[in-house]
């Protein structure tokens, strides 16, 4: 019997809510997509881009880059933190007046779900 295994190339085909942690938007349409274990560039047509920064699921922190606010573990003195441990998780800065809101949108999706 021959069965044919569907194989999910995390790097290829990546889930942008449920894969990215956060992601970085580059000049001409390059976009870094940053995960748990690997960041991949893609170049993407002003259309994607725009989805992708109008998402409810993605936070401006900066000039260029977004957080998934659904995988951020904790927010301290202007980084925001992907992995529980702090010591050597994943992290991107945020600016001091973006901090606060972000925080309010965490806990409240931390109380909806």
């Amino acid at each position: 019997m021959n069965v044919a295994l569907e194989v999910y190339n995390t790097y290829e085909d990546f889930i942008l809510e449920k894969d990215i942690m956060y992601f970085r938007i580059g000049e001409h349409g390059l976009v870094s997509f940053h995960g748990k274990n690997y960041h991949v560039k893609k170049r993407l047509n002003t259309e994607q881009i725009q989805n992708m920064t109008s998402d409810s699921v993605f936070f401006k922190v900066n000039t260029d880059c977004y957080v998934n606010t659904k995988k951020i573990q904790h927010i301290q003195d202007g980084k925001v933190y992907f992995e529980a441990r702090i010591s050597d998780s994943k992290f991107t800065t945020i600016t001091k007046l973006r901090q606060h809101r972000l925080k309010e949108i965490v806990q409240q999706r931390k109380t909806e779900d």
